[in-house]
């Protein structure tokens, strides 16, 4: 199997596993937004943990940020179209305070999450969901954590092919 067919299926099975962890880690809590659980693991799973885990705890601080925003405007404007619009620019607004402005599509998408699902599944609150997505964000973290540690031991020599670095030679025929 080729290199890149290799991380290609280690990435899905990564995004797979960290779905079914998190449904099942929701389960005994019988939240009825359980699916949101699913949801989130895989927009935090990353292909490597190590070079990323910048960027895959950025995503957790983003989706815990969108859903406490999601929540709140949940309780104060129920379940609609305005809720999830002023969700989402505060959202981007305090993702810019934080300096995660890299991440916030993540945050964006726990408060659609959090604010327009909460019609669709009756029983479920908003901290019902904010705590889905929280299982779901840790969930990707934890199985991100595994797949590097084990791919170390299985594979000490194996890395992921680097990209070419751009190499100054001279002068630019460019102008500028």
């Amino acid at each position: 199997m080729r290199s890149g067919h290799l991380h290609a299926l280690i990435f899905s099975t990564k995004a797979a596993l960290s779905a079914v962890l998190a449904v099942y880690v929701c389960a005994p809590f019988h939240l009825h937004a359980i699916g949101w659980a699913a949801v989130s693991a895989v927009i935090v799973t990353q292909p490597k943990l190590h070079p990323s885990l910048r960027a895959s705890l950025l995503r957790f601080v983003a989706n815990l940020i969108g859903a406490l925003v999601g929540a709140a405007l949940f309780t104060l404007l129920g379940h609609n179209v305005l809720a999830m619009a002023i969700g989402i620019i505060l959202t981007g607004i305090a993702c810019h305070f934080t300096r995660i402005n890299e991440v916030n599509r993540s945050a964006f998408a726990a408060v659609v999450i959090v604010v327009l699902s909460g019609g669709a599944v009756p029983g479920s609150g908003p901290l019902d969901r904010v705590f889905a997505v929280m299982v779901g964000c840790v969930a990707a973290l934890l199985v991100g954590y595994i797949f590097d540690k084990s791919s170390r031991r299985l594979f000490p020599l194996s890395r992921e092919p680097d990209l070419p670095e751009k190499t100054v030679s001279g002068p630019s025929n460019h102008a500028d």
